[in-house]
């Protein structure tokens, strides 16, 4: 995970863009909020679908991603539980409020 905020003075709308390795069969999810591919009744789907959601509330939106998958032992959900898999390489933005003084 790259996080990248400018300092409070360069930055008065608050963005953060983030980029993360992330299995690339969450594209359309991730992207399109399209989680068909995704079945509710099967247990490993549903805690995928739920560490989505968690990734878009602490990153916000997915504002772009890789064209070229790459097979990752390790990634940005491999702490959840998900197994090593092809993944992309998406870029979110957040806004953080910021005080102005």
């Amino acid at each position: 995970m790259r996080a990248r905020t400018l300092p409070h003075g360069l930055n008065p709308t608050g963005l953060t863009e983030t980029t993360l390795d992330l299995p690339a069969h969450w594209a359309s999810a991730l992207i399109n909020g399209d989680y068909t591919s995704f079945d509710d009744s099967n247990p490993e789907d549903s805690d995928e679908m739920a560490i989505i959601d968690h990734i878009e509330r602490l990153f916000g939106s997915c504002t772009g991603v890789s064209d070229t998958p790459e097979f990752r032992t390790h990634h940005d959900a491999s702490a959840d539980g998900v197994l090593p898999c092809d993944c992309l390489t998406y870029t979110f933005i957040n806004y953080n409020e910021v005080g102005c003084g």
